[in-house]
């Protein structure tokens, strides 16, 4: 794996799963953002869907896609990553 890749997978423990924890991390995270600036932006491989799932339940909308964001790679290259931002 070179720099700049995102190719390790995290999980939830399965016993902590659905319980909210996640959202609710991603809420304040989003709050300290507006506070900070207008927009809150997000990127994740595209197979990663629980985690997508979550972030445009909170509000975040596909923006564009692309093989690479700022030098990272998903996959090393195999994937595209998705941008995505929310807004207060």
């Amino acid at each position: 794996m070179s720099r700049g890749t995102l190719s390790r997978r995290r999980r939830s423990a399965s016993e902590f799963r659905r319980r909210g924890i996640g959202s609710a991390l991603t809420r304040a995270r989003s709050e300290w953002i507006w506070s900070q600036a207008p927009i809150a932006y997000y990127f994740a491989k595209e197979h990663i869907t629980a985690s997508i799932r979550m972030h445009e339940t909170l509000g975040f909308r596909p923006v564009a896609r692309f093989p690479a964001i700022r030098g990272v790679t998903a996959d090393d290259g195999r994937s595209e990553l998705i941008l995505f931002e929310a807004s207060r």
